[in-house]
């Protein structure tokens, strides 16, 4: 189902990519739970390979279930295609490996989360896919641009600052220097923060969080904006040039408005095989729905238990951008005058005061995912950014007296309460 891109956020949230299904007349988008589909005949089932014509092979390139999950996330990105895959960190890899082969780089952001610094890491170790770290400026990331440069890509909310990143100065870095730029916006969503409008080229989503809000599945979404001229590009010669194994077929002449996104299925999912389940697609579906209204209650809550926390006695900083006091708070309200979303950090006086405000919460649970309708707490240093040096845990303002906090849609007031009796 084609939305008009007229029709408001929540409108698209509910209804965008998916129908009544037509041979059943089941409202509610079905899970095709099956691995294989019959081919009318030989020629459909060459031509499906081919990608000569649309259709469904093999549930782990593509499956009706998991393809109204791709509609949906590109109608509410303003994108012309999605991917889905089986996590964000899977997403990560498959966009970066789209565009970069051994001996390439690419500029990647130094302010992203934890798992997310760690591939790179890898890949340059492994691979030779290097990354030249920069801070999220476009200064900063200019000034990392070299001939091998090969994309840009940042957070747009970070994890776990919460800080804004300036994308429409980065994306006029990406444009004079003709590189696509890539954000992941897992902590915003589209409900607070589409990328593309400010000049992404790609988007990337951890659909584990705020996109499923319930913490049942895990999930990665990759958003071709359409935006990027691939043709005739030999640095991306999996989107511009022949696929030989496919009868010569060039995604880039093919489809010339979802390039990126079909050459990150050929790869990503035909090649190296993270494919989304159906019944995964479909909880991330039916989480969407509920997109808006969850975020406007999330955004709420985290300003006032960021407040909350500003005034307390035991609190050191907290890293909120949406309190005035905030250094980026006009720039942050700029980008995301609905919300700012509900992910930041508050540093105690003390590595112990943080271990026993572990040790005491109640309604805050202690684990490492986020974007769930419940509220969570997590200590960066020893489990997601556990990874990272001192010094550039340092980088983020992560310290051992530091907690990272998942504000969610319960009443502000009993979450204010709760994490006063855990302050002492």
């Amino acid at each position: 189902m084609t939305m008009a891109s007229s029709q408001a956020l929540a409108t698209r949230a509910v209804h965008g990519g998916a129908e009544p299904h037509r041979p059943t007349g089941a409202r509610t988008m079905p899970i095709f739970q099956t691995n294989g589909f019959v081919f009318d005949d030989q020629e459909h089932g060459a031509d499906i390979f081919a990608m000569r014509r649309p259709g469904f092979s093999y549930s782990r390139g593509s499956n009706p279930t998991v393809a109204a999950l791709e509609r949906r996330i590109a109608s509410l990105e303003g994108g012309s295609a999605g991917v889905a895959i089986a996590s964000g960190q899977s997403a990560w890899l498959v966009a970066i490996l789209a565009l970069c082969a051994t001996g390439d780089e690419y500029v990647g952001s130094s302010q992203v989360f934890g798992g997310s610094l760690g591939l790179m890491k890898r890949l340059d170790k492994r691979l030779n896919v290097k990354c030249a770290f920069a801070e999220p400026s476009p200064a900063s990331i200019a000034a990392a641009i070299t001939p091998r440069t090969r994309a840009i890509i940042v957070e747009g909310i970070v994890n776990p600052t919460g800080e804004i990143v300036d994308l429409d100065g980065i994306a006029k870095v990406a444009k004079e220097h003709k590189l696509p730029f890539i954000v992941d916006s897992t902590l915003a969503s589209p409900a607070l923060l589409r990328p593309i409008e400010h000049g992404a080229d790609v988007v990337i989503h951890s659909a584990s969080k705020f996109l499923i809000g319930n913490g049942t599945a895990i999930g990665g979404l990759i958003v071709d904006a359409g935006t990027f001229k691939w043709q005739g590009d030999k640095r991306f010669p999996l989107v511009s040039e022949p696929w030989e194994d496919y009868e010569d077929f060039v995604p880039a002449e093919r489809h010339p408005q979802h390039a990126f996104a079909t050459a990150c299925r050929l790869l990503g999912l035909r090649e190296l095989g993270p494919g989304m389940q159906a019944t995964t697609a479909f909880l991330i579906l039916t989480g969407i729905e509920t997109l808006p209204l969850r975020m406007r209650r999330h955004c709420a809550n985290a300003e006032a238990v960021a407040q909350f926390l500003s005034t307390h006695a035991a609190v050191e900083s907290v890293s909120y951008p949406g309190l005035p006091s905030h250094p980026n708070h006009n720039l942050a309200r700029r980008y995301c005058p609905d919300g700012l979303g509900s992910i930041f950090m508050v540093t105690l006086r003390s590595a112990e005061a943080a271990k026993g405000a572990l040790s005491r919460v109640n309604l805050f649970s202690h684990l490492v995912n986020l974007g769930e309708t419940r509220s969570l707490i997590a200590h960066p240093a020893s489990t997601t950014h556990r990874s990272l040096n001192a010094r550039e845990r340092a980088s983020f303002g992560i310290t051992d007296a530091t907690l990272r906090l998942s504000i969610g849609i319960e009443d502000a007031a009993d979450l204010v309460e709760d994490l006063a009796q855990a302050l002492g």
